[in-house]
């Protein structure tokens, strides 16, 4: 996500009080973590859920999400990927 600097502190109100409360209702969510870069210009939210079709579920609705320049936050892209090893 692109976030504006001067506004990172209402993203990161919307991450923890909107997005977390969405995500944890999904089904098959398993973990999420949402972070901000150094320069609080970007965001990278990496949410695991317990199969495929449960993620391509989620992930249509951050997909939908339209630009709008009064947001702190826009959503810029959502990928998918496939766990291949963990630690």
């Amino acid at each position: 996500m692109s976030i504006d600097p001067a506004r990172v502190d209402e993203t990161a109100r919307h991450l923890r009080e909107d997005v977390v409360q969405w995500a944890t209702r999904q089904p098959g969510f398993v973990s999420g973590h949402w972070l901000v870069s150094e320069d609080r210009t970007c965001g990278l939210g990496i949410v695991a859920f317990d199969s495929e079709q449960s993620a391509l579920k989620a992930a249509a609705g951050p997909k939908s999400y339209r630009r709008d320049g009064t947001r702190p936050w826009n959503v810029e892209e959502v990928t998918l990927f496939t766990e291949v090893a963990s630690a």
